[in-house]
């Protein structure tokens, strides 16, 4: 972003919807090419894939084109298929989701010295980096109710004693990695370990947590669950690394 800029935003979408009209898409761009700006960002695309001449992102862009202003447009989430590529115009700077080339690093290690690295926002710099106790609230049957000990649920550790320890739980069942991070503290729990959901694999999310707390891969997971079930006093820690 230049020094200074005069940034400029045209509402085109419903409050509290995802309905964004057409007519109110290429008004907005229209009004925004009267209005003089220089670079026009559009993060949204059609649901299908339509002739150019029918797509108003297009049509307006077109027009912001001819009269010098660049258009830079998100790909959509879509994908990988044939006609999942939203704003493909050969006039439209069509962006796509990446990466940073670094992370704000945390790691899980174990008592049997592996390591495993995640990542987390919430950095402590007091946190004690000797071995504490490690429980996995899932690891006694597939029940209903062990699910949901799995998930770190509201209200599911209440009967089990984490108090003082780290809790491994997984990725899922319908709430947020915060969410799960209040039940552990809620219930004694010093800090989280959060294991993936196969479908999420190897990708990891540096999150607010609001207790000490790293976010490793399904693999990682699988690993550390096994060394649960195998160790007679499983223990573990959170080492904190920052970028």
């Amino acid at each position: 972003m230049a020094p200074n800029a005069h940034i400029a935003m045209y509402k085109v979408c419903a409050s509290g919807t995802r309905e964004c009209y057409e007519s109110s898409i290429l008004a907005a761009m229209d009004i925004a090419i009267e209005d003089g700006v220089d670079v026009l960002s559009l993060s949204l695309g059609l649901d299908s894939t339509v002739s150019f001449f029918e797509d108003p992102i297009a049509i307006g862009a077109f027009a912001a084109t001819q009269k010098g202003v660049f258009v830079s447009c998100s790909a959509a989430n879509s994908g990988p298929e044939y006609s999942t590529l939203s704003n493909e115009a050969p006039w439209i700077l069509t962006v796509g989701a990446s990466t940073i080339d670094r992370k704000i690093v945390a790691s899980a290690k174990l008592g049997n010295g592996d390591e495993f690295e995640g990542e987390t926002l919430f950095q402590p710099k007091d946190f004690p980096q000797q071995l504490l106790p490690l429980v996995y609230a899932g690891s006694n049957g597939i029940s209903s109710q062990n699910q949901n000990q799995s998930f770190c649920l509201p209200g599911s550790l209440k009967n089990i004693d984490v108090r003082g320890k780290v809790v491994l739980c997984d990725i899922g069942g319908g709430v947020s990695s915060v969410v799960k991070g209040q039940e552990v503290l809620n219930s004694g729990g010093v800090a989280m370990i959060l294991a993936n959901s196969e479908a999420i694999g190897f990708s990891t999310f540096a999150i607010a947590h609001v207790l000490p707390a790293v976010d490793v891969s399904y693999a990682a997971g699988l690993i550390i669950k096994d060394y649960i079930n195998s160790t007679y006093n499983p223990t573990a820690t959170v080492l904190f690394k920052g970028t």
